[in-house]
């Protein structure tokens, strides 16, 4: 009888975890490990602030010891990015995919920054 109420607690379990909506189970929140194919100067720095203000997401770099958010483009500029640096990069918010595919290009060095 333990058994068999054991097995029923678990099936209640495993259905209540099923039943969970679907926007619980989006992550908001993504973290990549990458290597930098450029410099990240002012002008990429600035780019990064604009995706972040144009996709609502809050970035983070970090390199090392030291840490740069899209709140300021100097904590960007001070990461002393360089070719063949790696660093982790954050991307919070809704549109996280979207932000990460514009950040990567400019830290991967295949977009103009220009824009």
């Amino acid at each position: 009888m333990k058994l068999a109420n054991n097995l029923k607690e678990k099936n209640n379990r495993l259905a209540a975890c099923t039943e969970a909506p679907a926007e619980v189970m989006r992550a908001n929140e993504v973290s990549f490990i990458m290597v930098a194919k450029g410099v990240l100067a002012f002008r990429e720095s600035a780019h990064i602030i604009k995706i972040a203000e144009e996709t609502g997401c809050e970035i983070t770099i970090a390199a090392g010891k030291k840490h740069g958010t899209s709140k300021s483009i100097l904590s960007l500029v001070h990461l002393g990015i360089i070719n063949g640096k790696s660093l982790v990069l954050n991307v919070k918010g809704e549109r996280n995919d979207e932000a990460f595919r514009e950040i990567s290009k400019i830290i991967g060095g295949t977009t103009d920054s220009n824009s």
